[in-house]
């Protein structure tokens, strides 16, 4: 793993343990692509969902987006050690724990759960989510390539891309 363009383009990242099942980083070239569409989009703060490895939000935050966060209940080794000496800023905290109040002008949100628990994560986001994000602002919802997600009052639903294993999906409050 490694990220792929920005001031820290090239820069490998701490992978997870060797049969670590509950992490599933984002594939470089499913991340490529996810910046590739979100440039059609303004930048500015950048929320990452349970971040994982924090390829994602060092990604973020490597093509100028900031202040970046990323979220994660209990953060491994892998992810402490990608996001040391960088600006992201790390919260402690399930996702399934956060309100409509936790965060406020959001110019990107993006989800990425455990896929056996994204129909339930979903649910939850799409309840509280859309006062996060500024005006004109995404929430990317990251699934598996076989999951369609139901559609949720309060939001349009754009689009959905599979890349690989992976579906990201994308919405903007309705």
């Amino acid at each position: 793993m490694r990220i792929i363009a920005g001031t820290m383009r090239g820069r490998r990242l701490a992978a997870p343990p060797e049969g670590e099942t509950a992490i599933r980083p984002t594939s470089d070239r499913a991340r490529e692509a996810l910046f590739s569409i979100l440039a059609a989009w303004e930048q500015g703060p950048f929320l990452d969902l349970y971040a994982g490895t924090g390829a994602v939000a060092l990604e973020a935050l490597s093509r100028g987006y900031g202040p970046v966060t990323a979220v994660e209940r209990s953060p491994a080794p892998s992810l402490l050690r990608n996001l040391a000496g960088s600006a992201v800023t790390l919260l402690r905290r399930p996702v399934e724990r956060l309100d409509a109040g936790a965060f406020r002008d959001q110019a990107v949100v993006f989800a990425d759960p455990p896929y056996d628990l994204a129909p339930k994560a979903w649910q939850h986001l799409a309840a509280v989510a859309a006062p996060w994000l500024r005006p004109g602002g995404v929430l990317v919802f990251e699934t598996s390539s076989r999951e369609a997600l139901s559609a949720s009052e309060g939001w349009r639903n754009l689009e959905h891309r599979d890349y690989g294993q992976a579906r990201f999906h994308f919405f903007v409050p309705a």
